[in-house]
């Protein structure tokens, strides 16, 4: 951002003082977790759910998954190698009694991904249902990322938010 202070004299302008400050935007806010559980909690207290707590175990399949789409350039619940949300939840320990798992991809920021979910029935349920209790959020970000087949542009970003209840 270029800021110019000019002083007009006798018709003539006199630069006081320029300012510059360059900045480079990161690829996603300072916290893009914390983002979207924020904004996720603020849509379940609307519809009278309680908070959703961050949990280690489903935090780190979320971030597994999202590492996987976005190296393995895929995008779908079903990994490359076969296993779906509930497979990789246990594989972190979480025993659970109710799961289900939301992805997004290609959404530059937390606020852009939460939409695209709430503006989705089946990932709205998933985000409104006041029986779950427990969430693991991620996002990968790949700046050489490919397009997927059938793509016209990379996606580079990709989000995975699962939702638990422990037994």
């Amino acid at each position: 951002m270029l800021r110019f202070m000019l002083l007009l004299s006798g018709g003539k302008a006199a630069l006081l003082a320029l300012a510059l400050s360059v900045s480079i935007p990161a690829p996603v806010a300072a916290d893009p977790v914390q983002s979207v559980l924020a904004s996720i909690n603020a849509a379940r207290a609307k519809a009278g759910c309680g908070p959703l707590k961050l949990n280690k175990a489903l935090t780190t399949a979320a971030r597994q998954h999202a590492s996987n789409m976005a190296e393995q350039n895929f995008f779908g619940h079903t990994g490359k190698d076969g296993r779906g949300f509930a497979s990789r939840i246990r594989s972190q320990g979480y025993r659970y009694g109710l799961a289900a798992e939301n992805i997004a991809a290609g959404q530059k920021t937390a606020e852009r991904a939460v939409k695209v979910w709430l503006d989705s029935p089946g990932h709205r349920r998933n985000i409104l249902n006041c029986k779950f209790q427990d969430t693991g959020i991620a996002m990968v970000y790949q700046p050489d990322d490919r397009p997927i087949r059938g793509q016209s542009a990379a996606l580079r970003y990709y989000w995975v938010q699962l939702f638990g209840t422990p037994r």
